[in-house]
C-alpha cells in the first residue's frame, strides 16, 4: 500500500472514523548546493519518489499516531513537546490553531516511506504533507509557496531548528522528474533536467541536527557576515561576495571562519555551474562539481565524518560513477552517488555487495514530484 492508503487506514483504526483530508509530500535529495540555502544561495534538489502521508480530522486536543514513532498526545492550542509530533503541531500553530476547523484540536495519522535521519529531509516531508492536508480540510487554495513557508515556520519557530527554506520548498514545489534550481534569497526557481542516475547510500551514521554542529555553523555565518559588513557594507548575504574578492576579504577573518565563507561562496558558484552542466548534458563536468562539493564540505565546512569520507571514496572508485558527496547537513546520514545514465542499478548492487562498507541501505533514487507542484 502507498503511504496515503496506509495513513488513511491507520487513522480509521486509531480514531474510529474516516479522516477529513489526506495529503502526501516527498523527501528530497539535494544534488549540490549544501549549506548555502540559509545564506541566500542556490540549491539544486530533486524530490524523491518516497513520500510521507498525513491524514487529519477533528478531535479535542492533539493526538498523533505514526508508523514510525510513539503516539503523542497534548492539549490544545499546541505546545512544543520535544517529540516528532512537534512538526505537525508547528504547522497547525502556523496556520492558526484557533481559526481553522481544527480550533478544538487535531487527530493525525502519519505513514511514510521516507527514511529517518538519512539526509533526505523526512521532517520537511511531514511538515509539507500536514500543511497540504490542513489546507484541503479547510478548503483553502493550495498555494505551494505559502504552504512551504508555513512548513518552514513550523521547523524554525516551533521546533526550533534554524534551517533554510530549501527542504520545504523542494518538498512542495519540485517539478515531476526534474531538479529544482532554487534561489534561496528570491525564491525564484526553474526546472532542470536530471539525465544522470542517482544512488543514495545510507552510511548507517545517524545525525541529529539540533545536537550537532549545525547551529554552530549558523552562528559562525552570522559572525562572518557582521565582520565583513564592517569592511564591505554592500554585502547583504555571504553569497554576495564576488569570487574575485574572496581572498582579499577573508584575510581579515580567523582561519576557521575564512574556511566557512570560502565554502559558501564557491559552493554557490558550483551549483550554478552544475545546473548548466545538466542542461548541456555535460555529465562529466557535473560529476566533477559533485566531487568538489564533498571535498569542500569535508575540508572547509568541516561537516563530514571519517565514515562518510570512506563511503564517498569507495563510491568514486566504482565503475559507472560520475561523482559522490555527503548529502544533507552532514555529520552522518547518506552519501549521494551520481552515475552515468542507466548505470545506477549496477552501482547500487556493487556498493551493497561491498562487505567492507557494510552499508545498511543503498537504493536508486527515482525523481518524484512535489506535493503541490511548481505552478502553485
Amino acid at each position: 500500500m502507498n503511504p496515503e492508503t496506509r495513513a488513511l487506514t491507520l487513522y480509521r483504526d486509531t480514531f474510529g472514523a474516516a479522516p477529513l483530508a489526506v495529503a502526501s509530500a516527498p523527501g528530497r535529495v539535494n544534488l549540490i548546493g549544501e549549506h548555502v540555502d540559509y545564506h541566500g544561495g542556490h540549491v539544486l534538489p530533486v524530490a524523491t519518489s518516497e513520500r510521507t502521508a498525513c491524514a487529519v480530522g477533528p478531535l479535542a486536543g492533539l493526538r498523533a499516531v505514526s508508523e514510525q514513532g510513539v503516539p503523542a498526545q497534548a492539549t490544545w492550542p499546541p505546545e512544543r513537546l520535544g517529540l516528532w509530533s512537534d512538526y505537525v503541531a508547528g504547522v497547525a500553530a502556523a496556520m492558526g490553531p484557533e481559526t481553522g476547523p481544527w480550533s478544538e484540536g487535531l487527530a493525525v495519522a502519519v505513514a511514510s516511506d521516507v527514511p529517518l535521519g538519512a539526509g533526505v529531509s523526512s521532517s520537511a516531508a511531514l511538515e509539507v504533507a500536514t500543511a497540504v492536508a490542513l489546507a484541503r480540510w479547510a478548503g483553502r487554495p493550495q498555494q505551494g509557496r505559502e504552504l512551504a513557508e508555513i512548513a518552514f515556520l513550523s521547523e524554525t519557530e516551533f521546533v526550533g531548528m534554524p534551517c533554510g527554506r530549501m527542504d520545504q520548498m523542494a518538498s512542495a514545489l519540485t517539478p515531476a522528474g526534474s531538479a529544482l534550481l532554487l534561489d534561496c534569497r528570491t525564491l525564484e526557481s526553474r526546472a532542470v533536467p536530471v539525465g544522470i542516475d542517482i544512488v543514495l547510500a545510507d552510511s548507517g551514521e545517524r545525525h541529529a541536527l539540533r545536537e550537532s554542529a549545525y547551529a554552530e555553523r549558523r552562528r559562525e555565518g552570522l559572525e562572518v557576515l557582521a565582520l565583513l559588513r564592517s569592511h564591505a557594507s554592500e554585502i547583504r548575504e555571504l553569497v554576495d561576495i564576488p569570487p574575485g574578492r574572496l581572498d582579499t576579504l577573508t584575510r581579515i577573518l580567523p582561519a576557521n571562519l575564512a574556511r566557512r565563507v570560502r565554502h559558501i561562496v564557491e559552493e554557490d558558484q558550483r551549483t550554478l555551474l552544475a545546473a548548466r552542466a545538466l542542461e548541456q548534458v555535460d555529465f562529466a563536468t557535473f560529476g566533477a562539481l559533485v566531487n568538489a562539493s564533498h571535498d569542500s564540505l569535508r575540508d572547509l565546512y568541516e561537516c563530514s565524518t571519517p565514515r562518510l569520507d570512506t563511503v564517498v571514496a569507495a563510491a568514486r572508485r566504482t565503475r559507472g560513477v560520475l561523482g559522490a558527496r555527503l548529502v544533507g547537513a552532514g555529520w552522518g546520514g547518506s552519501v549521494l552517488v551520481v552515475c552515468e545514465p542507466g548505470k545506477g542499478g549496477a552501482v547500487a548492487e556493487r556498493l551493497s555487495a561491498d562487505r567492507a562498507l557494510a552499508l545498511p541501505a543503498v537504493r536508486v533514487v527515482v525523481p518524484g514530484a512535489g506535493a503541490v507542484g511548481p505552478g502553485a
